[in-house]
């Protein structure tokens, strides 16, 4: 025969405290999730990246870490609530484009990102011109290269205008917009010698005029008489620069000769005569 198990009654007083134990409990499970989950807002602005948590589980004196992966590396900056339901992390990260983020608070890892975009362009504009001197008959005309830069050092996004002003008094006019951070467009220098100028604008910033010296193509004409060589000219009838190094090539029986001349106002001599035929050419300009 199967004896019956005494059922043990807990006094009334015990099972009341029991009951309040429990009930504590299973409220301060219910609450756990406000805490460990506040609000999270974000924001970018001149002074850098800042991070709210709020809620009515943010307590004084909690801790937080703020880490942004930037293209540099993870920057890791700790933070702690100065007042009940809000906590503020800060970072001095003024770099434009995408910027994730993680925050860690009590035991959990918040995710997010935002992106900056880039503030007004500041003067001065910084040009940079692919050459400073530059044959007319050149292939490749030199380029400007511009990177247009707000307060914090980014790349403007608003197009650049440039100016172009030509030795023979032609005004060019461009406007690009900068691709992969930069700004650029090729300087066409015409086909007359003299001082190429460039200016560039972009919203409210300017910067200095670019200056280009359109040089000579390589001599390619010249008049002689008795080893006396003058109006020395290149393809297109510009005469040659004074001072510029040049040689004169000719053919004597089977020899080939070349003689350096070195013309002063569009005149040089020559050492020795010349035999008929002879051609005159300059340094190339790279």
């Amino acid at each position: 025969m199967t004896r019956p198990v005494p059922t043990r009654r807990w006094p009334p007083v015990l099972a009341l405290l029991l009951s309040a134990l429990l009930a504590a409990l299973l409220g301060g499970c219910r609450a756990a999730p406000d805490r460990a989950a506040p609000q999270l807002a974000a924001r970018a602005d001149v002074t850098g990246v800042t991070v709210t948590l709020s809620g009515a589980g943010v307590r004084r004196g909690d801790r937080a870490t703020l880490t942004l992966f930037t293209p540099a590396g993870a920057v890791r900056l700790p933070g702690r609530a100065a007042q009940g339901g809000q906590l503020v992390l800060t970072a001095p990260y003024v770099r434009a484009g995408l910027i994730p983020f993680e925050v860690q608070y009590a035991g959990h890892r918040l995710r997010g990102e935002l992106r900056r975009v880039p503030g007004a362009p500041v003067t001065p504009l910084t040009l940079k011109v692919g050459a400073r001197g530059v044959r007319v008959s050149q292939v490749r005309p030199p380029a400007l290269v511009l990177h247009p830069l707000d307060a914090q050092g980014n790349v403007t996004d608003l197009p650049v205008d440039t100016v172009i002003r030509r030795p023979d008094g032609v005004t060019l006019r461009r406007r690009v917009t900068p691709t992969h951070l930069t700004a650029w467009t090729f300087l066409p220098p015409g086909r007359v010698t003299g001082l190429l100028r460039v200016v560039a604008t972009t919203g409210d910033a300017a910067g200095e005029v670019g200056e280009v010296d359109v040089l000579p193509g390589p001599a390619r004409s010249l008049r002689g008489d008795r080893g006396a060589y003058r109006d020395i000219r290149d393809a297109l009838g510009n005469p040659v620069t004074p001072d510029e190094s040049l040689t004169v090539t000719a053919r004597d029986g089977d020899w080939n000769v070349e003689v350096p001349l070195t013309p002063v106002e569009g005149r040089a001599r020559s050492p020795a005569p010349l035999p008929p035929g002879a051609r005159v050419q300059a340094e190339e300009l790279r």
